[in-house]
């Protein structure tokens, strides 16, 4: 039995119907999470986080949720995925978008030489490109709410 009511769950199936692999999310506000421990800040933003607390290492892990900006996501969830069933299939795979990509390094991801990002062909002359080596995962309720791009 599902603690969200058969026609909500309905409403979310049909509005991710036309969401595809690729796709993005671009609203203001827009963030990537990671956690971290901070006891052994790793990025900058881990280590901006571990600032505002005292860790020592008999705490073992400090483990912190790491909100960061992101100008868009891209899901990256296969699109059979995204248009089965919520109650079956409940999350979604998102990458973050970043930007300032050069032109130089657009064509290295491009021909596959820089695996580690993948071109999103509608936002590639704005300079954004999809940060593979990051992934989050959300429910469908929340990609459901959200404005798409194609």
């Amino acid at each position: 039995m599902s603690i969200v009511a058969d026609d909500a769950l309905e409403s979310i199936d049909a509005a991710l119907q036309e969401w595809r692999q690729g796709d993005v999310v671009r609203a203001p506000d827009l963030f990537f999470v990671h956690i971290a421990d901070l006891g052994q800040p790793l990025t900058e933003a881990a280590k901006e986080a571990a600032l505002d607390i005292e860790v020592s290492d008999e705490d073992g892990l400090a483990l912190a949720e790491i909100p960061t900006s992101a100008p868009g996501l891209v899901v990256i969830t296969q699109t059979c995925d995204i248009v089965r069933r919520c109650n079956e299939r409940p999350f979604i795979e998102l990458a973050p978008l970043v930007s300032g990509v050069l032109e130089d390094e657009l064509r290295q991801i491009r021909s596959g030489r820089r695996p580690r990002y993948a071109v999103v062909p509608a936002l590639a002359l704005e300079g954004l490109v999809a940060d593979l080596d990051r992934t989050m995962t959300v429910e469908k309720a929340v990609l459901a709410r959200w404005p798409r791009t194609v």
